[in-house]
């Protein structure tokens, strides 16, 4: 059995652990091979730490023995480039920052590594991770597991190509508009984006540190092939801290509905998004699904459903073009920076500042009537894009017209980020939407789901 013991959940491997039936070296050397076998074919981890692992599971192996309060403990991560890992690099993607070498490990990154967690990897991304695809300037392309000749997704790509490969049973990811999202489902593989405020991002680095829509559309979350191990990392990482004045101390409960089921709102294309009979099919299968477990599911949309991605675009695009591009632009790759000038130059709403002012007042709006309406529709169900994971090259030098149907086709995933609501995605490509702070009945709903369609399988690339 350690030959495999990559195939194992998160759960069941700390379950193993805890019995004695497993040692954390055995699980680490399990996936260090696993990373060996598969990562040449993917190229999803770009940085890895197999001495200082496996150093760490021995010592815990000696230091843990009887202990029972570990979360995670002896479990193997992946982490994206993004965050800092004490004594790994912190590149961003940049050839210009390929030095560059973490000296702490970032808030997150600490309660894991607290919580027993054995870091094996750094996991690719784009150049800022601002792309709906994992191509960095500095490493390359990650490749989908599932069919290497399609993309994993993006921005955190690179671990959702690694947990859903076995390289680790978790991986550690940023949602900003569809970043974890988007990776999960193209790898078929499960997603959690909290709600904004829920866990701490303590980057220091542009353009994650600053504009306002950081704090109020962004949030770190995990991956992982089924929805408990979402759980056992997403209560480890969640809760306030002192380094990001955004998080709030909002208590962590499992207790989902208490036993009643929410009603449910099915949502296609309200948002104004382009979507494929095939994904339109498997929203109609997944209703039904939860149906059968006792959810009350309707045909609903969101107040301002189209406006809401628009506006978001705005907001993000003025930011990044009014005083992101002209100060980092010139560090991407060309590929990388075509394609943010191309997406985000079509909202962006130029240099008055009272434009920027009335996107954020609109925005008030839209989210109070959104929560108001939620009040009898708690849960959402919509696709996450409007297509399966497409070709590699999907999003490489698109014109502004390419590049607006591209966004037509995302335009499910943005308006979560905007009014900063947690949401699971599925490996079927579907996402449940939930309220701010209610992401038990959004995990509560999901493994419903996986009740119906199983934990995601371990991809052979």
């Amino acid at each position: 059995m350690n030959d495999d013991l990559w195939r194992l959940t998160a759960t069941r491997m700390r379950e193993l652990v805890v019995r004695r039936e497993v040692s954390r070296e055995e699980l680490v050397r399990a996936h260090l091979a696993r990373i060996e076998q598969v990562n040449p074919k993917l190229n999803a981890l770009v940085e890895q730490r197999a001495e200082q692992a496996l150093a760490e599971a021995r010592e815990a192996d000696a230091g843990h023995a009887g202990r029972t309060d570990l979360p995670l403990d002896g479990i193997p991560i992946s982490i994206k480039d993004h965050y800092d890992v004490a004594g790994m690099k912190h590149t961003e993607g940049l050839p210009a920052m390929a030095d560059r070498r973490s000296t702490v490990d970032e808030v997150v990154v600490r309660r894991l590594r607290r919580a027993g967690a054995i870091v094996v990897g750094k996991a690719n991304q784009p150049d800022l991770q601002i792309r709906w695809n994992t191509i960095s300037h500095l490493y390359g392309a990650t490749l989908n597991p599932r069919d290497t000749s399609l993309s994993a997704g993006g921005s955190s790509g690179g671990d959702a190509a690694a947990v859903a490969s076995g390289m680790a049973p978790l991986g550690l990811g940023l949602d900003y508009g569809g970043s974890i999202r988007v990776p999960a489902t193209f790898c078929g593989i499960y997603g959690l984006r909290p709600s904004a405020g829920r866990t701490p991002a303590s980057s220091t680095l542009p353009p994650f540190d600053g504009p306002p829509s950081v704090d109020l559309m962004s949030c770190v979350g995990p991956l992982a092939r089924c929805v408990e191990d979402l759980w056992l990392a997403y209560t480890v990482i969640a809760g306030s801290h002192w380094s990001d004045p955004a998080t709030v101390p909002v208590p962590v409960s499992r207790s989902g509905a208490n036993g009643r089921r929410p009603r449910i709102a099915r949502m296609l294309d309200q948002t104004g998004a382009l979507v494929s009979p095939e994904v339109a099919a498997r929203l109609d299968d997944t209703a039904h699904m939860l149906a059968e477990a006792g959810y009350e599911v309707v045909d609903a949309a969101i107040p301002h459903a189209r406006r809401a991605p628009e506006l978001w675009a705005e907001i993000i695009g003025t930011e990044l073009m009014q005083t992101g591009m002209p100060e980092f632009g010139f560090l991407l790759g060309e590929s990388n920076r075509q394609h943010i000038e191309a997406m985000f130059s079509i909202y962006n709403l130029g240099s008055e500042v009272r434009n920027y002012i009335q996107a954020f007042i609109e925005r008030r709006q839209v989210q109070r009537e959104v929560a108001q309406w939620m009040e009898e529709h708690p849960l959402v169900l919509c696709p996450v894009a409007g297509m399966a994971a497409p070709a590699l090259d999907f999003d490489h030098m698109l014109d502004r017209e390419q590049t607006q149907r591209l966004f037509d086709r995302m335009r499910n995933i943005p308006w979560v980020n905007l009014l900063g609501l947690p949401s699971v995605a599925l490996p079927n490509g579907m996402q449940i939407v939930g309220r701010r702070f209610h992401e038990a009945q959004a995990l509560e709903a999901a493994a419903a789901v996986q009740q119906a369609i199983g934990a995601a399988s371990v991809a052979e690339p």
